[in-house]
């Protein structure tokens, strides 16, 4: 992994976790790795992430592989269809999304 892509990674992988309130040691229980090696990819010290756990993180995390690896995941598009059905879910995104802007 590139030295920008680790940096990037080590920053958004913290910034998602704490969005999701889990420390490194829940995160690293739910995604099968130790709290040192989610310390490590954190710190931008972790060479090599398998896919299998990359995979994993983003599921705990609620995020894309895509999204840990950009410079600036708050540019990401986001579309949103409005309707009856979904207003609270809307809701709930827009305040997870505060959170992680802050």
């Amino acid at each position: 992994m590139k030295t920008d892509e680790r940096a990037n990674t080590a920053k958004n992988l913290r910034q998602y976790r704490l969005v999701k309130g889990l420390k490194q040691k829940e995160l690293a229980a739910k995604v099968g790795l130790s709290t040192d090696t989610i310390s490590k990819i954190e710190l931008g010290k972790q060479n090599n992430i398998g896919m299998k756990y990359l995979v994993s993180i983003c599921r705990e995390l609620d995020s894309s592989i895509e999204e840990l690896f950009m410079a600036d995941p708050k540019r990401i598009r986001l579309d949103l269809v409005v309707s009856d059905k979904n207003v609270d879910v809307i809701k709930a995104a827009i305040e997870a999304f505060k959170k992680f802007f802050e």
